[in-house]
């Protein structure tokens, strides 16, 4: 297994932003896309897929030492954004890993360029909705009240390591200067989820995903209470040829809850035909 990837910051160019690029292992490269939580440890799935790939993790700006967050005004900036990164990091048709927020930028992109992402993964993505089954609000709750909806099983170690961070939010003033840095961290990074995804959800991906063309595997918890799995046969029935694959007791944050089927499935997507 790899040890603590590699960091490095690349310009986009004078008034543009600048991207904190995180890399592990070796081989074709794996774009991987992160949710609304930023790459706060190399953990999870991410060292278990830089065994085959050289996984490639650009931190969206407002995560880590990535900038320019003012440079991105809509939904449409984001996307152009991501491009303008594959572009710097010469990827060409990249296999493309998205997770959750991650994974509604990677759908739009294969949807807006279709010929310009060779393969695309999909983690349980947002950017479909229905009133029946409305995708919680992670804007109106405190850490401590996501974590059921994120894990299958709270009492699970990243569960549990998430509620640790919580009690960081308190209001006693006995917090060390490392984590009151990690905190600022957690909040810059939740200003940027919240710019493109407050109050709802969906910007009518819908419409969009059938110009998809790149071979598709969609992956969804079985017991994910963030976005339930309705989403996940949604996605699945709009992107022409997509594979569905439930990856059993897991929620939301399938990478961390649930690495080992969830990397087997990606890695056996990637040598698929």
């Amino acid at each position: 297994m790899t040890g603590e990837p590699r960091s490095r910051i690349v310009p986009l160019g004078a008034g543009r932003p600048t991207v904190e690029v995180l890399e592990a292992g070796d081989g074709a490269p794996l774009l991987f896309l992160h949710g609304a939580g930023g790459v706060p440890a190399w953990e999870g799935v991410l060292p278990l897929l830089s065994r085959e790939y050289r996984v490639v993790a650009p931190l969206l700006p407002g995560f880590g030492k990535s900038t320019g967050l003012e440079s991105l005004d809509d939904q449409w900036d984001l996307f152009l954004h991501g491009f303008d990164v594959i572009e710097a990091l010469r990827l060409d048709r990249p296999y493309v890993l998205g997770e959750s927020m991650g994974g509604w930028m990677a759908a739009e992109m294969a949807a807006l360029r279709p010929k310009e992402i060779g393969r695309l993964a999909l983690a349980a993505p947002v950017g479909l909705w229905r009133d029946t089954a409305p995708v919680a609000d992670m804007f109106g709750m405190m850490t401590h009240e996501l974590v059921p909806y994120l894990f299958h099983d709270p009492d699970c170690p990243a569960a549990q390591r998430m509620l640790g961070v919580s009690a960081l939010f308190s209001e006693k003033d006995d917090r060390t200067q490392e984590q009151v840095e990690f905190l600022i961290t957690l909040a810059r990074g939740f200003r940027t989820a919240a710019k493109f995804l407050f109050p709802v959800p969906e910007r009518g991906l819908e419409k969009r995903l059938p110009r998809i063309v790149a071979p598709t595997l969609v992956l969804w918890g079985s017991g994910d209470r963030f976005a339930p799995p309705l989403y996940g046969e949604l996605f699945a029935s709009k992107i022409p040829g997509a594979r569905l694959v439930a990856i059993e007791g897991a929620g939301h944050l399938i990478g961390l809850e649930r690495p080992e089927p969830y990397a087997a499935a990606v890695l056996r997507f990637g040598r698929s035909g």
